[in-house]
């Protein structure tokens, strides 16, 4: 497994100690202008896998969060909080292309509650095992994406960045196993 630093260096050197980027109201833009149908269809698939499964993520770490205070639970806030802000990038680049998200969203919500409380249910390595196998699928799913999607540079970079993110919650979570 390579180095969070590793990981980043290859994303074009994100920062991932930074959990929620500055949002600024020039960076809201109108895309898709100009694109051709097949394109603007696979964003929109792209877009929507992304935003679904972001839902997905941050509701998993909100069912796992249990009231002690713990290193782990202020580790799965911080992911939380990143993974809600991953979630709202994709809802703008949805709404800036013109589309809507899934109505079929709340199926994500129920399989994250199953995921997380049944996590937390089994305690904290099944926490943490359940982070492991859930970011590096969203990890894969990004690089899938990256590399069959001819995106804008704006959400190239975002994807590039939330991408670089789950690699830093994989790292995390195995350090934390580790000591478990």
């Amino acid at each position: 497994m390579k180095s969070t630093n590793q990981q980043t260096q290859q994303k074009g050197d994100y920062d991932i100690s930074i959990i929620r980027p500055q949002l600024r109201n020039e960076d809201i833009n109108l895309r898709g202008e100009g694109f051709s149908g097949a394109r603007l269809k696979a964003i929109k698939k792209g877009l929507l896998t992304l935003h679904t499964l972001e839902l997905m993520a941050q509701n998993i770490y909100k069912f796992q969060i249990a009231k002690e205070h713990s290193e782990l639970n202020r580790q799965l806030i911080a992911a939380m909080c990143n993974e809600m802000t991953h979630y709202q990038d994709f809802q703008v680049k949805l709404l800036e292309y013109g589309f809507k998200p899934s109505i079929f969203r709340i199926a994500y919500w129920m399989v994250a509650f199953a995921f997380g409380f049944g996590s937390r249910l089994l305690g904290k390595r099944a926490i943490l095992k359940t982070g492991i196998w859930v970011e590096t699928k969203a990890a894969h799913h990004y690089g899938e994406l990256l590399s069959s999607i001819d995106w804008d540079e704006d959400s190239r970079k975002i994807i590039e960045k939330n991408q670089a993110d789950e690699y830093g919650h994989i790292n995390r979570w195995q350090k934390l196993l580790e000591t478990a």
